[in-house]
C-alpha cells in the first residue's frame, strides 16, 4: 500500500529539526512546504555531505567510495551514446570531483556551484566553476546534475536554462531520489532522500517522463542507482535511532523489489533536446 504523501510530517532530522509536509504542484511533483525564507542557512552545518571532500565518518567513506563507482557509470552513460563529447558542464557540482574526473577523461569540463563554501573548495581544487548560468555564454555538449533538480528554486526555469546551454542533440544527465521506491514507502518520514527543506521538490520517474516532454527532450535511457538504496537506508535508519547496519539489508530488500516494480530508490535519466 503507498502511502498519503500528503499526511506525512516531516522535519529536518540532519540539522534544525524544523517541521514540513509536501503539496502537489500542477505538474504532479510533491512541494516542500513551506519554503523557508532564509534556505542558505538550512545548508550551514559540517556534515551537509554534499560539500564535503574529505572522508569522515564511516557514512563518508561509504558515500565517497560509492561516488568514485557512479563517476565511471555517468562517464559511460553519456559516452555509450555520443562518442564524441567533448565539452561537459556540471550543474551543483559542488566541490567539483566529477569535474576532475571529467578532465582525466580529457574532457573539457567546468562546473557551477551557488553554494559559496563548496564554490570555493572546487576553486581551491583548481576547477573551472561558475556561481550561476548567467555567467556562461557558451553552449555544451552534456550537462549533468547529480542530485541538484531537488533543491533548485524553479525546476521549469532551471531545466529550460540548462536547455538553452546545450548544443544541438546535446545531452541531460540527471540524477534523483525516487519518492515511489520501496525505502520511501518503507521509512516513511524518516526516509533520509525527503532531506527538507534542503530538498525543495520530490520526483517520481513519471514525474521526470513528464518533464522531459513538457521540455521538448527525448528520454533516452533510465539507469537505476542501486547504491543509493542501501546509502539512503543507512542514513534512515540512524534518524530511527538504530543501527546503520540494518539499512544494508532494507537496501537489500529494496533494490530486489525494484527489479519487478522498477521503483529504485534513485535514478539517472538520459535524455537528449530535440532539434
Amino acid at each position: 500500500m503507498r502511502m498519503d504523501y500528503s499526511k506525512l510530517e516531516l522535519r529536518d532530522e540532519a540539522f534544525t529539526k524544523d517541521e514540513f509536509n509536501l503539496i502537489v504542484d500542477e505538474n504532479g511533483v510533491l512541494k516542500t512546504n513551506p519554503r523557508p525564507e532564509n534556505l542558505a542557512e538550512y545548508y550551514n552545518f559540517g556534515d551537509y555531505i554534499s560539500h564535503q571532500s574529505n572522508k569522515r565518518t564511516f557514512i563518508h567513506r561509504i558515500y565517497n567510495l560509492v561516488k568514485r563507482r557512479m563517476f565511471k557509470t555517468k562517464f559511460n552513460l553519456l559516452r555509450d551514446h555520443q562518442s564524441e563529447i567533448k565539452t561537459v558542464l556540471d550543474f551543483g557540482c559542488g566541490t567539483g570531483d566529477f569535474v576532475n574526473y571529467l578532465k582525466t577523461k580529457e574532457i573539457k569540463a567546468e562546473g557551477v556551484e551557488p553554494n559559496q563554501t563548496a564554490f570555493q573548495k572546487a576553486k581551491n581544487n583548481k576547477i573551472e566553476v561558475h556561481r550561476d548560468l548567467e555567467t556562461i555564454d557558451k553552449e555544451f555538449d552534456a550537462i549533468t546534475l547529480f542530485h541538484v533538480l531537488e533543491h533548485v528554486d524553479d525546476y521549469n526555469r532551471t531545466l529550460k536554462e540548462l536547455i538553452s546551454k546545450l548544443n544541438s542533440k546535446g545531452l541531460l544527465l540527471i540524477a534523483v531520489p525516487n519518492y515511489k521506491s520501496y525505502d520511501a514507502n518503507y521509512y516513511k518520514e524518516k526516509w533520509a532522500a525527503w532531506d527538507v527543506p534542503r530538498h525543495l521538490w520530490h520526483f517520481s520517474r513519471e514525474n521526470i517522463k513528464v518533464l522531459a516532454e513538457k521540455h521538448n527532450l527525448e528520454s533516452i535511457k533510465i539507469r537505476p542507482m542501486s547504491f543509493d538504496a542501501f546509502y539512503i537506508s543507512m542514513v534512515s535508519e540512524t534518524y530511527k535511532g538504530n543501527s546503520k547496519a540494518k539499512g544494508i539489508w532494507r537496501g537489500l530488500i529494496s533494490n530486489i523489489s525494484a527489479l519487478w516494480s522498477k521503483e529504485y530508490s534513485s535514478n539517472l535519466f538520459l535524455l537528449q533536446k530535440r532539434s
